[in-house]
C-alpha cells in the first residue's frame, strides 16, 4: 500500500487521486479554480492536505456529510475516494463553472453514486429542510472566515454531529484542558503567525483568543458547542476548528450574507 505524504492508502484509491488532480490541473489552464500550478502541489497541498486531518475519524457505512463552498470539490472528493463509499457527500458551490468542473469530475472518477452536487447559495440551502439538521458531519476549508463558516455549516448538522474547520492553527495546542473549553494565554498565543488566522498584516496576537471567544459564543447560538480537547480526541481531529451540534439550530440562522459578512469585517477591526 503506498504511502502518500503520511497518509496510507491502496493502490486504487492512490490512484484515482491522482487523477483527481490531474483533473484540476488541466480544467485549471482555461478555469482558475485553484492557485496552485503544477500537479505534484495540487495533490499535496489540496488533495493530500484534505484527507490528513481526518485520515483517523470514524467513518461507519451510511455515514453523510456536506461540503459547505466546495470550489474544485475539496474537501469533500478526496474524503469520498480515501474513505472507500462509506460515506455519501454533498457538494454545494454557487459558481456555474466550477459546478460544471465537478460534475465532469465524478462522472470520469465514477463516484456519481455516492455524491451530489448542488449549485447555490450556501446560507439558502440550509434553509431548506432536506438539507437542515441532517448531516452526521459538515466540512468547510478557505471558505471566507471562521466565524461565517460556523454560521452556515453547523445549522447542516444533526445533533451529536460535527462540523469540521480547516486550519493550519492547532488550536487543541494551544491551552485547552480537561473538560473545559478552548484558552489560550499570551505565551501559547505568541507561539503561532497570527496573520495566517486573518490573513492581514495588521493582525496581532490577541485575534486569536478574540475569534476563538467569539466563536465558542456564537457555536451556543447556533445549537452546539466547541469541541474540548476530550470530545476532539474522540472523533480522532487534532487541529482546526471543531463544533459539536447539541440541538436543532433555530430558525433565525443562518441569517443573511451581508449581516454574517458585517459580524466578520467587525471581527477583523477589534485589536487592528
Amino acid at each position: 500500500m503506498p504511502t502518500s505524504h503520511t497518509v496510507v492508502m491502496s493502490e486504487e484509491i492512490y490512484r484515482k487521486l491522482q487523477e483527481y488532480a490531474r483533473f484540476i490541473h488541466e480544467y485549471n489552464k482555461t478555469t482558475n479554480i485553484t492557485g496552485l500550478k503544477d500537479i505534484e502541489s495540487i495533490y499535496k497541498e489540496l488533495i493530500v492536505g484534505s484527507i490528513t486531518p481526518l485520515m483517523h475519524v470514524d467513518v461507519p457505512r451510511g455515514t453523510t456529510f456536506i461540503d459547505i463552498g466546495t470550489g474544485a470539490g475539496i474537501p469533500g472528493i478526496p474524503l469520498l475516494l480515501y474513505f472507500c463509499g462509506n460515506m455519501k457527500g454533498v457538494l454545494v458551490d454557487s459558481n456555474n463553472k466550477k459546478i460544471k468542473f465537478l460534475l465532469n469530475t465524478i462522472q470520469a472518477l465514477g463516484i456519481t453514486d455516492i455524491v451530489t452536487v448542488i449549485q447555490g447559495r450556501v446560507e439558502e440551502i440550509a434553509k431548506e429542510k432536506a438539507y437542515r439538521d441532517t448531516f452526521d458531519f459538515a466540512v468547510a476549508r478557505a471558505f471566507s472566515h471562521p466565524f461565517m463558516a460556523l454560521e452556515y455549516g453547523l445549522p447542516f448538522v444533526k445533533p451529536r454531529g460535527w462540523l469540521y474547520i480547516y486550519y493550519d492553527l492547532d488550536v487543541y495546542e494551544m491551552g485547552i484542558q480537561n473538560n473545559e473549553t478552548m484558552h489560550m494565554d499570551d505565551e501559547g498565543i505568541a507561539e503561532h503567525d497570527s496573520t495566517r488566522l486573518h490573513k492581514a498584516k495588521n493582525a496581532n496576537k490577541n485575534d486569536i483568543a478574540v475569534l476563538v471567544n467569539y466563536l465558542k459564543q456564537h457555536a451556543h447560538n447556533l445549537g452546539g458547542h466547541m469541541a474540548t480537547v476530550e470530545e476532539a480526541r474522540k472523533l480522532k481531529l487534532y487541529e482546526g476548528y471543531i463544533f459539536i451540534k447539541d440541538r436543532f439550530t433555530t430558525e433565525n440562522y443562518p441569517r443573511k450574507h451581508a449581516i454574517v459578512k458585517r459580524e466578520v469585517e467587525k471581527l477583523r477591526d477589534i485589536n487592528s
